[in-house]
């Protein structure tokens, strides 16, 4: 089966094992959190689907210990490789409960190239939701890795996220490799703007790892050391508040990246529930 079902008091949620292991589906009292596959073409667009590697790869390209690799170039318009392909692949059910479900991908160079295996774990509690993501290095050798989710919310009145410093970028999405303080609304997002009809798109450094959704928290583990927020126009009805361990174009940055080392694990976890704060 594909597609999984759990429950716990308020809260319901679906992942799909055959869209990357995305959790298609999230609801408190019958109130949707995520944008649904059925609101949006855009597969990035909907749950909180995997980037790995996260946002733009430069031309598709990266060096890693004297060799060169090669991704699709799959954003023509920026000559880039964006989010990866991880998010596309099928993922195998491990197992299940009514509150609890496991899913696994191992890859041999189909998504990336290099061998690895992703687990992902989703668990309902009536806290909220926890998201574990474990990616354990299977190759022969180290290599580098960055990893984001792009979790697309229903746009709520209101949001914050703790950002500190802003990724520098040309008119093709390329970084300088230069952060700058936050311009604009970015300035006020640690304090809390309304994002409807607000542009909003860029990678900003953290400066804390937890985000403010509507009535929800939305929190992530600190080796998450990037947001990248994106809403589109502002008026298309969605918020991406997206976690990122790595900086845009990372492969090709001086400590833009992780090195996992052979038989190496990097364990990731993102938790979201109600706030009791008004």
């Amino acid at each position: 089966m594909s597609r999984i079902l759990l429950t716990c008091g308020p809260w319901l949620a679906e992942a799909a094992g055959d869209l990357g292991g995305n959790l298609v589906r999230l609801e408190y009292s019958g109130r949707p959190l995520l944008r649904t596959p059925s609101q949006a073409p855009d597969p990035y667009l909907f749950g909180s689907p995997m980037l790995f590697p996260a946002n733009r790869t430069c031309k598709g390209r990266f060096s890693f210990l004297g060799r060169e690799y090669r991704l699709p170039i799959n954003e023509p318009a920026n000559q880039a490789h964006l989010h990866g392909l991880v998010h596309a692949q099928d993922f195998s059910l491990l197992g299940r409960t009514e509150r609890e479900a496991a899913f696994l991908f191992e890859n041999r160079s189909e998504a990336y190239p290099f061998s690895f295996r992703l687990t992902i774990t989703y668990r309902l509690s009536e806290a909220g939701l926890v998201s574990r993501y474990r990616i354990e290095n299977t190759d022969t050798a180290p290599f580098p890795l960055t990893f984001g989710l792009h979790t697309t919310f229903v746009e709520p009145a209101l949001v914050s996220v703790p950002i500190k410093e802003e990724q520098e970028w040309d008119a093709h999405c390329v970084p300088s490799g230069r952060y700058l303080p936050p311009s604009g609304a970015a300035e006020s997002l640690p304090d809390g703007i309304c994002p409807h009809g607000v542009p909003l798109s860029g990678c900003y450094s953290a400066a804390g790892h937890t985000a403010r959704i509507g009535g929800f928290l939305y929190r992530v583990s600190e080796n998450f050391d990037h947001w990248v927020l994106y809403n589109g126009s502002g008026l298309e009805g969605f918020f991406c508040a997206e976690p990122q361990c790595g900086a845009v174009n990372g492969l090709n940055l001086e400590g833009g990246c992780r090195i996992l080392p052979k038989g190496g694990t990097l364990e990731f976890f993102t938790e979201l529930e109600k706030s009791t704060s008004p």
